[in-house]
């Protein structure tokens, strides 16, 4: 039989490793420069910034849904 709140413990570890490495992505990255957004002209760069904006109300879109979904099902409430 499989233990469900086992699950729980695998994705706390999960997101602790996640969160980390991210962290030192972030250290060991920011003073690399960005060669590539340093080559872009001003209409490319608004090009960029109207996608990252569709993007990113996407995203919160993803957030919301899953938040509904979760308050709804609460798949980890046995934990």
């Amino acid at each position: 039989m499989i233990n469900i709140c086992l699950v729980s413990w695998y994705l706390a570890y999960g997101m602790a490793l996640y969160c980390m490495a991210s962290i030192y992505y972030f250290v060991r990255t920011r003073s690399i420069g960005t060669p590539f957004n340093d080559s872009l002209t001003n209409e490319q760069r608004e090009i960029k910034k109207k996608s990252a904006s569709v993007r990113k109300n996407i995203f919160i879109q993803g957030i919301v849904g899953s938040i509904i979904i979760l308050l709804i099902f609460r798949p980890f409430h046995s934990c």
